[in-house]
């Protein structure tokens, strides 16, 4: 077939249900906006691993240009389970699984517990992307509320009283992410964090834990995570580099019962994850170089949320916003009744590039919230883009 006949083919009958849409990406940017839409890493900040890469390439050349073990390099293994022993999670290398990020990792859990109807607990809102995988699985939410302590727990035991009580299906999984809430920035409470484990153990579920962004901390004493709480192995936690390294190095991990662990290990497609990428990995955990860029990158993102903050304060006072203690995503709720996606659309036309909050409920929602990343524009871009924004909002409020 020569290529002029290409497109004249009816494939169309032959797509899954899933690929019937075809729309704009979260992926996809404009050229020439400002952004601040997606939690890219800022490039100033990007670590320099030519010494490490130099390493991979000569030193272990039979290994990082060969197929990785399935579970991962014993010796990357080895550091997950050190470094996440500084936040009192004691565990062995059996229960560490390496991934293609906290995305692969939450995936390869949906595949294991999740058929299609089966119920699944996230916070409203949640994590856009995650959103979209869970929806790849066919699952049924139940959303549950947050306040500034987290997701709500008296509101999920409600729910899940009544659901038990009618002889409902029980949800298998809840996802959510503890630390610096994407998209609220919310930290959940202590007291949270034990109710949603006996909770977990009462109703047979399992928690996801998405942890990327922990070590990210500007302000505030670190809780523990819900892994480190966890005494009857019903969190699995969700680790990546991607925030604390480099998002391009695409590696993360899942931690669980061993058991567990291994049935995910088994739906991975790839087999090993990079390896020339996880020996670069272990040389930076097992030096100092890892922490100075964790700390290097959470001065910086400090600077970019108060940049963030003081926009919105002079720029689009009508927000109301919470202040971050860490992180890299920003929420704004705009006035009630608002049209944050007409904000968002006429954004793009003033230079500036958000994401409308209506992508990160799991079920129709509010309409007047926008989530903005501060981590991957300068200060002074980011100011200028919330300036923009807020010309948008003002050419908005007009037509309305």
């Amino acid at each position: 077939m020569s290529a002029n006949t290409m497109g004249t083919l009816d494939l169309g009958q032959r797509y899954a249900r899933r690929a019937e849409i075809i729309g704009k990406s979260i992926y996809d940017h404009p050229p020439g906006v400002t952004v601040l839409s997606s939690g890219l890493a800022y490039p100033p900040c990007l670590p320099d691993v030519v010494r490490e890469a130099s390493v991979a390439a000569s030193d272990f050349i039979s290994e990082s240009m060969q197929y990785g073990p399935l579970m991962g390099l014993p010796d990357l293994r080895e550091a997950i389970v050190d470094f996440v022993k500084e936040d009192g999670v004691e565990i062995g290398v059996d229960n560490v699984l390496v991934t293609y990020g906290a995305k692969n990792a939450l995936d390869l859990a949906c595949r294991v517990y999740l058929e299609p109807g089966d119920r699944m607990i996230v916070a409203n809102p949640s994590y856009m992307t995650a959103l979209q995988i869970m929806r790849s699985h066919g699952v049924n939410f139940l959303g549950i509320s947050q306040d500034d302590e987290g997701m709500n727990t008296d509101e999920l035991e409600e729910n899940l009283k009544r659901l038990r009580a009618n002889g409902e299906r029980m949800p298998k999984l809840l996802f959510d992410i503890p630390d610096f809430h994407n998209p609220t920035g919310i930290t959940m409470s202590l007291a949270r964090r034990q109710r949603l484990i006996e909770l977990a153990k009462e109703y047979n579920f399992i928690i996801l834990e998405d942890d990327p962004y922990r070590r990210i901390r500007f302000e505030g004493e670190a809780i523990p995570p819900l892994k480190a709480l966890d005494d009857a192995g019903v969190v699995v936690s969700l680790g990546t580099v991607s925030k604390i390294l480099a998002p391009g190095l695409r590696l993360g991990w899942a931690i669980g019962d061993a058991g567990i662990i291994r049935r995910m290990a088994m739906q991975k497609a790839d087999g090993g994850c990079n390896p020339m990428a996880q020996r670069i990995v272990v040389d930076l955990m097992r030096s100092n170089k890892m922490q100075y860029h964790i700390d290097e990158v959470t001065a910086e993102m400090r600077v970019h949320r108060d940049a963030m903050m003081d926009a919105f304060a002079k720029y689009l006072p009508d927000a109301k916003i919470r202040r971050p203690n860490g992180g890299y995503f920003l929420w704004a709720e705009l006035p009630e009744g608002s049209d944050a996606e007409r904000v968002a659309e006429l954004g793009i036309e003033h230079g500036v590039e958000v994401s409308t909050g209506r992508l990160c409920f799991a079920e129709a929602g509010p309409t007047n919230f926008l989530r903005m990343a501060y981590s991957f524009v300068s200060p002074e871009l980011i100011t200028e883009g919330i300036k923009n924004l807020g010309a948008a909002y003002t050419q908005y409020k007009s037509q309305a």
